[in-house]
């Protein structure tokens, strides 16, 4: 797990209460809120507060800025046809961490139904660590794959001008006798998130990853013009997430008046509908292959609880975050 600077605890009990009295006004699944508090928290754990607590305070100023949004659900999803079941969201009225709770719950109803779904979300905000999404599809036995596209940052390989976001994509898939394995990766080295933070702080960032708006390499935050992606590869992955969860799903229009969005994606399926005998052993075997051929297998997710009651007692927020979660449930951080 990672540490955080500047930090407190709040108890987990008073940290859950709080959360849940921010989600109450748009009048969501308790299933949805519960999971999307699981996943706050658990970004926390992972040392990644710009995906944590700090985030939906972020998301939710942005929803202040909207008129009449913060007493507004999700609009209810549109059903699509055939054999595979399909939804699709607007979120432009909810946490994006929230929608993104609610196609998960919608696409592992239509797993059960239909064996495979696909849920895309239009208009979101900030989403989280997509890798929990995607792990708490596996841990109830379906494959999982959650993309999300967001407006311009990084600049296509070889250029120097933003045309895609960090577009960050993740897999889940359960594993025999061990904890799901999960892929969680973005299209650029360091996230937008990870900017702003460097920004905030004025602290520079290492060279490689930015130019400023002139195309000039720098390693100045406040004059990013463009995050660079992670080579070729990392740069056509953005492509793909932006065509699959931006252009799929109207996150990505024709008319190039309209402002920015976010758009994003989960698709799910069971692996036994798909044809397989023994995914999970598969899956267990897979990476054991590939730890023995000398490759870094992903980790970092299987400590993660697995539910807000196995979550330890009390949770490390950046002192803002748990003063901000303190002051919503009346009682003071530690």
């Amino acid at each position: 797990m990672g540490q955080v600077l500047n930090a407190r605890s709040i108890a987990r009990a008073e940290a859950v209460a709080s959360l849940t009295a921010l989600f109450a006004p748009f009048d969501a699944d308790p299933a949805d809120v519960e999971r999307a508090s699981l996943w706050l928290l658990q970004a926390e754990l992972l040392g990644l507060p710009e995906f944590g607590v700090g985030m939906l305070r972020r998301d939710l100023d942005r929803l202040d800025a909207i008129e009449g949004s913060t007493d507004a659900a999700a609009e209810p999803p549109a059903e699509g046809r055939g054999a595979v079941a399909a939804a699709a969201i607007d979120a432009s009225a909810a946490p994006g961490i929230l929608a993104l709770a609610a196609a998960v719950r919608l696409a592992e109803e239509r797993v059960q139904l239909a064996g495979a779904a696909i849920v895309g979300i239009r208009g979101a905000g900030a989403m989280g660590v997509l890798g929990c999404a995607a792990r708490s599809l596996a841990l109830g036995g379906a494959i999982g794959v959650v993309a999300a596209q967001s407006p311009a940052a990084v600049a296509p390989w070889g250029a120097t001008t933003a045309a895609i976001g960090t577009n960050p994509l993740a897999i889940g898939v359960p594993r025999a006798a061990q904890h799901p394995l999960v892929v969680d990766y973005a299209s650029s080295p360091v996230t937008l998130a990870v900017v702003r933070r460097a920004q905030a702080e004025q602290a520079p960032l290492a060279a490689g990853l930015l130019v400023d708006r002139d195309g000039r390499p720098t390693t100045d935050p406040a004059a990013v013009g463009a995050i660079l992606p992670d080579s070729l590869l990392g740069s056509l992955t953005g492509l793909v997430v932006e065509l699959v969860a931006g252009v799929g799903v109207g996150g990505r229009t024709a008319d190039a008046r309209q402002p920015a969005t976010r758009g994003a994606i989960v698709i799910a399926f069971d692996p036994k509908a798909a044809g397989a005998v023994d995914a999970t052993g598969a899956s267990a075997r897979l990476g054991e292959d590939w730890r023995a051929a000398g490759g870094h297998l992903p980790a970092r997710f299987d400590a993660l609880p697995p539910s807000l009651d196995a979550l330890p007692e009390t949770i490390t927020l950046t002192t803002a975050a748990a003063e901000w979660l303190a002051s919503i449930g009346g009682g003071a951080a530690r």
